[in-house]
């Protein structure tokens, strides 16, 4: 027997499941979703950044699989509110990366994270940066419509987060 421990349990009313990604200032639409097979030898970041850009927009959400030649990613130590940068000069499987578009101090910036996965079954991740060097990935994009994002200094975080 469930014993009544007095607590109510409130459920939200959604009036669609997209409801659920509805951010108090704003609502977002999938304006379009496609898929892109990213270049041998070619930067994984400036590409993301350049496949959206090319297509005319400054927000989405992307995903990503594949494999790296070489990576530079980036632990954020929240103490010292620093970026430590981690450089593997190996190949890797693109395990997974995931990550969004939005503006930053006027421009298109790519916020992603991957997890790489090498030889010896390892798994090393962090914050995708420039200098990753694409052997083969294929890139699922979603456009968004809807009032812009835009990063801004956050003093508490020591990060450009999305403006409230």
């Amino acid at each position: 027997m469930v014993k009544d421990t007095g607590l109510s349990r409130q459920k939200h009313e959604f009036k669609s499941r997209w409801d659920y990604f509805e951010k108090p200032m704003a609502r977002y639409t999938i304006k379009e979703t496609f898929l892109e097979r990213l270049q041998n030898g070619e930067d994984l970041y400036r590409s993301i950044r350049d496949t959206f850009q090319r297509r005319g927009t400054t927000m989405g959400i992307f995903f990503a699989i594949g494999a790296v030649r070489k990576a530079i990613v980036a632990f954020y130590d929240q103490g010292k509110k620093t970026y430590e940068n981690m450089r593997f000069d190996e190949s890797a499987e693109i395990l997974s990366c995931t990550g969004n578009i939005s503006i930053t101090e006027g421009d298109i910036s790519v916020h992603g994270h991957i997890v790489l996965g090498f030889k010896d079954g390892t798994t090393k991740g962090g914050h995708l940066l420039e200098g990753t060097t694409i052997f083969a990935c294929e890139l699922f994009g979603i456009i968004l419509e809807g009032e812009p994002l835009e990063r801004i200094y956050d003093e508490i975080t020591g990060l450009k987060l999305w403006s409230p």
